[in-house]
């Protein structure tokens, strides 16, 4: 019985995302925002048909029989596009690592190079980012049982497949998921998920580096709001307020990704507010990549582009046979709108 479910969730992946592939190699578009202003940009995605997918479970070779690509993350040097995001296969265990792919021509064809980060538990999330000339990750480390993971700081040792942990920047009885952080009017800053998709609670630190960071005296800052209770990617932080991007886990998890402006935060308050009664990303519906849900995104300005990346689920057919199917989509655009 296992096998011929295992066989029927093979071929209900092949047939729905086969089919949207030939179409998206049939019907190719770029993204075309014709501008850089990231409120614009934002403001444009919203209403868009993204392309996609770019990259997909079929497209890892060396994990087995996958379930689903997602969550993913961007590195840019030089128009050299790395991608980071969870590789997830139900039969093996632990169920997820992080993969990595990487693009030479603006993101027309990818190369995927394997694991970059695996271990003895679930990792997802894999925040990657810069400072002082040093690149670091910060992935989802799952939470089991009573085991309560920390958020664990990891730095790049031989880019990008090679990682040692520099520090447990967050540790407690809370379940940490999707761990975001950034810098803000002098201070490292760490926004967590820390209840059932509908809490957020904020640490902060003088040093990224520093263990265990400081609780903000308000955690939770966020309760009971599923609606946006769970991050959803990379902020965007700005002069005088911070762009963040939240799941919208009200209906199911995942279901819709929902922009806020964080408004306030130091040592003693945070505020935020939604930027629109709207969500940002959701599934389309009908057929396709993306059709059943989206929760994640990642975009980012780096040399005059705009360089974006996103998830997507089908709606037919998961939760009967095939599960979860999350795969990527990646856009480039430059303030012409050519990729």
């Amino acid at each position: 019985m296992n096998q011929i479910i295992r066989s029927l969730r093979r071929f209900a992946r092949v047939w729905i995302l086969g089919v949207h592939h030939t179409l998206a190699s049939r019907n190719h578009r770029s993204l075309e925002f014709g501008t850089t202003d990231v409120p614009t940009v934002l403001n444009r995605l919203k209403s868009s048909s993204l392309p996609g997918p770019t990259f997909r479970a079929s497209d890892v070779t060396n994990h087995g029989d996958l379930g689903f690509v997602a969550d993913p993350f961007l590195h840019v040097e030089d128009r050299t596009i790395h991608l980071f995001f969870e590789v997830f296969s139900p039969h093996r265990d632990p169920t997820a690592a992080i993969g990595h792919a990487v693009s030479d021509d603006e993101g027309k064809s990818w190369t995927y190079t394997g694991l970059a980060l695996d271990g003895d538990r679930h990792l997802s999330f894999p925040y990657v980012f810069t400072t002082a000339d040093e690149i670091y990750m910060l992935p989802d480390i799952a939470n089991s049982g009573d085991y309560r993971a920390p958020a664990r700081l990891y730095r790049s040792i031989e880019f990008p497949l090679k990682w040692e942990p520099v520090a447990d920047i967050i540790t407690g009885p809370d379940k940490y998921q999707d761990t975001i952080v950034f810098q803000w009017k002098s201070r490292w800053w760490a926004i967590a998920g820390t209840g059932s998709n509908d809490e957020l609670s904020v640490y902060y630190s003088e040093t990224l580096t520093d263990p265990d960071w400081t609780p903000h005296p308000e955690n939770p800052v966020v309760t009971d709001r599923p609606s946006a209770g769970r991050p959803a990617g990379r902020p965007l932080v700005r002069e005088d307020s911070i762009i963040a991007f939240f799941q919208d886990c009200t209906t199911e998890y995942g279901d819709k990704l929902r922009t806020y402006e964080i408004t306030s935060l130091d040592t003693l308050t945070y505020e935020d507010r939604p930027l629109s009664d709207d969500a940002l990303l959701e599934g389309t519906g009908g057929l396709g990549w993306n059709s059943g849900r989206m929760h994640h995104l990642d975009i980012q300005p780096v040399g005059g582009r705009i360089y974006c990346a996103y998830d997507g689920d089908v709606g037919f057919g998961r939760n009967r046979v095939s599960g979860s199917m999350w795969s990527i989509g990646v856009g480039t655009t430059d303030p012409t709108g050519n990729s």
